[in-house]
């Protein structure tokens, strides 16, 4: 039998010996080690067991004796680990509970909800409620006959999401008064351009108790307005409103596939009953006060996309693609902060979460609309191709006002508007962009112009005094 013998000048380390040669008392590591962390020396030691091989038993290596894996150690471990999952289970069934009897007075205080816009993600969200609360009725306002009559006849949407059957219990409608009149909850899913001209209609039949929630991403050509102000200058200052964004395709929402959204009010408690509200096995939501971060991230994380798509478009590959997202991330972190925003809002669900999904997956739109620029084609032909709206070429119209106003160098961002205007092609528009100076990786953005006081102070209620000495990059 091999032994290891204790010297001197140096630690004692424990010996892997094949298992032909394992003496009878002896275990075998069989999986259950792998990735077990024992404490050798003083630090931590990660032990990778394969079958086919032992460890010996003993004390600690520093003792001078072989390092103990037997069943004991390994049903300590397992131990600790069934014990941090059962209280996981118990803190959920702590809050579950206190879940449950929200959900039953909900479901016979909800009656009525109404959706602004039978377009994908409005299809969607009525069909999730109307799921949740089946004693309810879910009106949908829609544009035209032919799509109100299928919707009701049929229970399918003509137009968008074709392949799903509605719900009975959703109610699609011509008539804004219908679907506003005792309603508990507004779901405004109407394009961001459109919005001002709808809310126009139909601001005098909102009540104004109602909590008014948007699922619109976008920036308003013209202003640089986000849903929230939008909804706000329209309906008054007195209008509860939430904003509900998050990492969600209306076709995997459809589907009952688990999604992660954020609920942001600048009021919690609306934000709070938003959540109640949409929560399901399928759906979490979580909160926040940061209406600003949500928005801002929401709205340009499209801009984003486009530009991942032409980086594929191209062909440019996975390191540059990874690159551009991170950077265009770190631009939508500046502004957000310097309009106001959190920078952890960009980092969380939100913000980074629905930045990965809309830059890396085809179902994206507005990446689609990236994709197809990278092989040459045109803006025209792209929009006239499509059956739904991609907010990223709008949003990208308002980049360039955004960064003057906020005084700050927005790289990517503002080379997706240059490509969207027309003034550049897309591969110029890399090339460009990959010749900028070298920069440092910074927190707060660089000014286009140098100021009186340091950018890291200044938030959005603080002025702007340019000079022509530019700086940063």
């Amino acid at each position: 039998m091999e032994r290891v013998e204790r010297a001197s000048s140096r630690a004692v380390l424990p010996r892997v010996v094949p298992r032909r040669a394992v003496a009878p008392q002896r275990r075998r590591c069989d999986g259950l080690g792998i990735g077990r962390r024992l404490e050798v020396e003083g630090s931590l030691s990660t032990v990778l067991c394969r079958g086919g091989y032992s460890l010996p038993e003993g004390g600690r290596a520093g003792e001078g004796k072989r390092l103990e894996v037997g069943e004991d150690e390994n049903g300590a471990y397992r131990r600790a680990v069934n014990k941090s999952w059962r209280r996981l289970i118990l803190w959920s069934r702590v809050k579950q509970g206190e879940t449950e009897r929200v959900n039953d007075r909900l479901e016979e205080e909800i009656t009525k909800v109404c959706v602004f816009g039978a377009g994908s993600f409005g299809t969607a969200i009525a069909t999730v409620l109307a799921k949740k609360y089946g004693q309810a009725k879910v009106y949908v306002v829609v544009r035209n006959e032919e799509q109100c009559e299928s919707m009701n006849a049929k229970h399918r949407n003509p137009r968008y999401l074709t392949d799903y059957v509605l719900p009975g219990n959703v109610v699609a409608t011509l008539d804004p008064r219908e679907a506003l009149e005792g309603c508990q909850y507004v779901v405004h899913a109407i394009p961001v351009q459109a919005s001002t001209g709808f809310l126009e209609k139909v601001k005098g039949l909102v009540p104004k108790s109602v909590p008014v929630i948007s699922v619109s991403k976008g920036l308003e050509v013209g202003t640089g307005l986000t849903m929230h102000q939008v909804l706000q200058r329209a309906l008054g200052e007195d209008q509860p409103l939430v904003a509900l964004s998050g990492p969600s395709f209306a076709k995997e929402v459809m589907e009952g596939l688990p999604t992660n959204l954020v609920a942001a009010s600048e009021d919690e408690n609306y934000a709070r009953s938003v959540q109640a509200v949409f929560a399901s096995p399928t759906l979490r939501v979580n909160t926040t006060r940061d209406v600003v971060g949500v928005e801002i991230v929401g709205a340009l994380k499209n801009v984003v996309a486009i530009a991942a798509g032409i980086v594929d478009g191209l062909g440019l590959g996975n390191n540059a693609l990874s690159a551009l997202v991170a950077q265009g991330t770190a631009e939508i972190r500046w502004l957000a902060v310097r309009m106001g925003g959190e920078a952890s809002t960009v980092t969380g669900v939100a913000g980074v979460g629905d930045i990965m999904l809309t830059s890396f997956v085809n179902l994206s739109r507005n990446r689609t609309v990236g994709v197809r620029l990278g092989r040459g084609e045109s803006l025209q032909e792209i929009l006239s191709s499509m059956t739904q709206v991609a907010e990223g070429v709008k949003t990208a119209e308002v980049v360039i006002a955004l960064a003057k106003k906020y005084n700050l160098i927005l790289p990517v961002l503002t080379a997706v508007a240059q490509v969207v205007d027309g003034q550049l092609d897309a591969k110029e528009a890399v090339d460009t962009v990959m010749l900028f100076p070298q920069i440092e990786d910074v927190d707060e953005g660089y000014d286009f112009f140098k100021e009186s006081e340091p950018s890291t102070t200044r938030r959005a209620s603080s002025s702007c005094e340019q000079t022509s000495e530019l700086t940063g990059v």
